[in-house]
């Protein structure tokens, strides 16, 4: 690792290169300092490499090859990161070890680009960068006078479109959705600008940077980053989300609670308890016991409104968070529920009967205060009986 660093500290001393280390779970073992303009996050060591250049994402075949082959290599040419160009170099340095090389071309790039503008001067300029542009992994665009007057060939074919006239016949707000109105390609640019945004086209996700090429043109970087996206969605399922019922969390249903007490909204909040579940679990067995908590679910969500927020506690206890401070029209729903859980027959077991806390929102209430109102409200319908609703 010595040797290679004082090499590396010659070549980036003129700030062409920056260099990462990483090692075969792509975790960052050793970085240069100006390695952190290209990234957006602290970059720190021990991290994914992917969570700082999701533009690996694909690669992961060849990045091994680079790792198993001392003679491979491989380069991900003209990645735009914040206001930079770079080429991206997988070098092998050792089996455990991957040299990454940041080739900063921005000026060769910029420079390349504004002579767009140029090439029906010289034709045979305007064919080479044409071929730079075309060989790119993003997909870009350039505009002037809300015209797109040059997109390279990925972009074209992610379209389906032969050439930039097709495209421009095509209104932008019918393919680009983002949250914010895009009715042309000036809007875009406002949108995009200062940093990198997040749009949707078909069913991709697409961050977007524009940047302004002279007075007239403007220059659109857009980088797919649907898998990164749909990895960072099933990560947040799996934190928020009870393999079992298909139901939030606790955590998420807290987090609910807190938006709503911070905008001093009003609502009410249920606990439910399935009376003696202790019960099935001991005679039937656990995995019938399982199967009751989800036909539960599906028989309390029947009867929910789509915004009431559903979640398991924990076991056979779950909470309902209800938009609304009628207290008396909440309190004939939720008797209405507890008489149709107490009426239906459970598959395996016959009837179940449940026992439900309300308690409603306050001013000065915390998401600590308006559970334990509700909770003793639950534990009250117990000890009065069970199959009750109790409101504190």
């Amino acid at each position: 690792m010595k040797n290679i660093q004082i090499i590396l500290n010659a070549i980036l001393s003129s700030e062409i290169f920056e260099y990462i280390l990483i090692d075969r779970k792509y975790r960052i073992a050793d970085f240069s300092d100006g390695v952190k303009k290209y990234v957006e996050n602290e970059i720190e060591d021990g991290n994914d490499i992917r969570d700082y250049f999701p533009e690996i994402f694909g690669y992961e075949t060849k990045i091994q090859k680079v790792f198993n082959d001392k003679e491979s290599r491989y380069i991900l040419e003209t990645v735009k990161k914040n206001d930079y160009y770079i080429n991206i170099h997988l070098n092998h340095y050792s089996d455990d070890i991957l040299l990454i090389l940041l080739h900063n071309i921005t000026e060769i790039t910029l420079s390349k680009l504004k002579l767009l503008q140029y090439s029906n001067e010289n034709m045979l300029l305007y064919s080479t960068i044409k071929k730079i542009l075309d060989s790119q992994n993003n997909y870009i665009i350039v505009t002037t006078d809300d015209e797109v007057e040059y997109a390279n060939k990925r972009f074209l074919e992610y379209f389906s479109l032969k050439n930039t006239d097709e495209l421009n016949e095509r209104k932008l707000c019918t393919f680009i959705r983002a949250s914010v109105p895009i009715e042309s390609y000036n809007d875009l640019y406002e949108y995009a600008k200062d940093e990198e945004k997040q749009i949707y086209v078909r069913n991709d996700v697409f961050l977007v940077k524009a940047t302004l090429l002279e007075k007239t043109y403007k220059l659109f970087t857009f980088s797919n980053i649907t898998q990164l996206n749909n990895i960072n969605k099933e990560l947040e399922n799996r934190i928020n989300i009870d393999p079992l019922t298909n139901l939030y969390k606790k955590p998420y249903f807290d987090k609910k609670i807190k938006e709503k007490l911070e905008c001093n909204e009003r609502f009410a909040v249920v606990v439910i308890d399935l009376d003696n579940f202790k019960h099935i679990n001991d005679k039937y067995g656990h995995i019938v016991g399982d199967k009751i908590l989800q036909e539960f679910v599906r028989l309390v969500k029947a009867n929910l409104r789509n915004d009431d927020l559903f979640s398991r506690w924990g076991g056979e206890e779950f909470l309902i968070l209800i938009e609304s401070d009628k207290q008396e029209e909440i309190s004939h729903k939720i008797e209405a529920l507890r008489a149709l859980i107490s009426q239906h027959r459970f598959n395996d077991v016959g009837h179940l009967t449940a026992s439900f806390g309300i308690t409603f929102s306050k001013e000065g209430d915390t998401i600590e205060s308006l559970l334990k109102r509700a909770d003793d409200a639950l534990y009250r319908a117990k000890n009065l009986g069970k199959n009750r609703v109790v409101t504190l």
